[in-house]
């Protein structure tokens, strides 16, 4: 068989306009999102214009929760993130920077762990320390992470160009 003759009507097929290329994603409940480099970054449930924004801070950062980490000894249950209805988030490839930035704030300062792109290493959220939010716990807080508006762009943004 030719392979050249079997495939010359696919490849003769036009190009998919960016409404067609938008039409092909998988869910229209889960909401992806990229850094300005194109690099998947961030997949939810909310969209990002959705989630609550800090209203005390400068930069309006979306907060977003976190699922908790699994329990290893913990039996898996497949129907506990579809009954609790809520909203689901996950960063998808970030790296998180190994020390802390201190950073100030109308009510003193923050110190703040940046996320960054896994490519590009742009800064586009960050997660608080517990310190700040008084009791006896210490370290990085991992069931919120606050988006930083401006680092993100939609999956059909980035198709759109």
């Amino acid at each position: 068989m030719d392979i050249a003759q079997s495939s010359r009507a696919y490849f003769a097929m036009p190009s998919p306009t960016p409404e067609e290329k938008i039409s092909l994603a998988a869910s229209n409940t889960v909401y992806t999102y990229h850094c300005l480099c194109s690099h998947l970054l961030l997949a939810t449930s909310t969209p990002l214009h959705a989630l609550p924004c800090r209203q005390n801070s400068a930069d309006k950062a979306h907060m977003m929760s976190l699922p908790p980490p699994p329990a290893p000894s913990a039996k898996k249950n497949a129907d506990t993130a579809s009954t609790q209805g809520g909203h689901y988030g996950l960063l998808l490839s970030t790296k998180l920077d190994r020390a802390p930035e201190m950073m100030t704030s109308d009510n003193g300062f923050e110190k703040r762990y940046l996320q960054r792109c896994g490519r590009c290493s742009l800064a586009v959220g960050y997660q608080l320390d517990w310190q700040q939010f008084g009791g006896e716990r210490s370290g990085r807080r991992e069931d919120v992470i606050f988006l930083i508006p401006g680092g993100f762009v939609t999956t059909s943004e980035m198709i759109m160009g």
